[in-house]
């Protein structure tokens, strides 16, 4: 009997997930066939590929922004963290070397990611006020060591992977295709990944079950830092330059996007893969905006708006499954 019930109530899920997976795959296509209706521009190859370099920073930190969220926590530092590791990456690049630099530049995301993640486990400090103090340490850093100049003048070999291409196809969207494959396989196949989904389902059930709620949160934090450094050496690739008011309004973008792609702010539910499509289509809408001529000031009221409908349409999700 009691088989049969898990086995109702597990189908019962598999189609929340799939209904939920059919809006949000509905909601892209929507807005793509209206942009292409409206804007015969849009579909063009060289309109899409431009979309795909700019979007890869967003889907490589909205990957890591998974995690934290999927454990019930927040980082909204990665802008800061962003432009913090770029600037340093920048910099060293004149002074030590390409391959040197980066490598240093790698660690300053999963450092910050570790404070974080000790001060909200065992500090008990909010994420979100947390991560608001490291935003504004790490934003002031940035700042400090540019002195409001902007770090250019990188090696051509450097910046062929955030410029260059395959085939027509972006260096920088190949490494967004292995951080998303390497994060589907953790989250769905590993010990790891089912411990995050546990500790962000129900915390004192997962302590009690044995497992170490305290290091899966401190992970978790330290993989967004990681994937937040990795996101930064690829805008600096692409751009050339780099300054330390980049990346304001990141943490924004990608939560929302996490949050449209169905990861529940609750946290314990959500697919890494369906934040693919939420970075997509609030790219959609910001490049829909860009074509159409609309006035830029115009972009953070459409994502502001993104974001309250979202957090709105997670809320009601919610309250109907536990109705249900």
């Amino acid at each position: 009997m009691k088989s049969i019930i898990g086995k109702n109530l597990g189908n019962e899920s598999n189609l929340k997930k799939f209904y939920g997976l059919l809006q949000t795959l509905g909601v892209f296509i929507f807005i793509v066939i209206i942009m292409s209706i409206f804007l015969p521009n849009f579909l063009t190859f060289s309109n899409i590929t431009n979309l795909l370099r700019q979007l890869s920073v967003n889907l490589v930190v909205g990957a890591g922004m998974t995690f934290i969220i999927l454990t019930g926590e927040f980082d909204i530092s990665v802008g800061s963290v962003l432009a913090l590791t770029a600037v340093i990456a920048g910099t060293l690049i004149h002074l030590i070397g390409v391959w040197p630099a980066c490598i240093i530049a790698l660690l300053i995301g999963p450092l910050f990611g570790l404070f974080n993640g000790v001060l909200v486990t065992k500090g008990k400090i909010p994420s979100f006020i947390c991560t608001l103090g490291t935003l504004m340490m790490a934003r002031s850093l940035a700042f400090v060591i540019t002195k409001g100049q902007v770090v250019s003048n990188f090696p051509e070999s450097f910046k062929i992977l955030g410029q260059g291409s395959i085939a027509g196809f972006p260096n920088i969207f190949l490494i967004v295709i292995v951080v998303y494959l390497i994060g589907y396989i953790v989250l769905r196949k590993t010990t790891f990944g089912k411990k995050v989904y546990a500790v962000g389902s129900n915390k004192k059930v997962s302590m009690l079950s044995g497992i170490n709620t305290d290091n899966i949160k401190i992970k978790s934090f330290m993989i967004v830092g990681f994937l937040t450094s990795l996101a930064a050496i690829m805008i600096l690739s692409r751009l050339g330059a780099i300054q330390a008011d980049t990346g304001k309004g990141l943490e924004f973008d990608t939560i929302a996007a996490v949050v449209i792609g169905g990861t529940s702010l609750y946290g314990g539910e959500g697919n890494i893969l369906q934040t693919i499509i939420g970075v997509l289509i609030i790219g959609l809408i910001r490049n829909f905006l860009n074509l159409a001529h609309i006035d830029i000031f115009w972009q953070d009221f459409a994502t502001g708006a993104i974001i309250v409908v979202a957090v709105l349409l997670d809320t009601l999700r919610k309250r109907v499954a536990l109705k249900i």
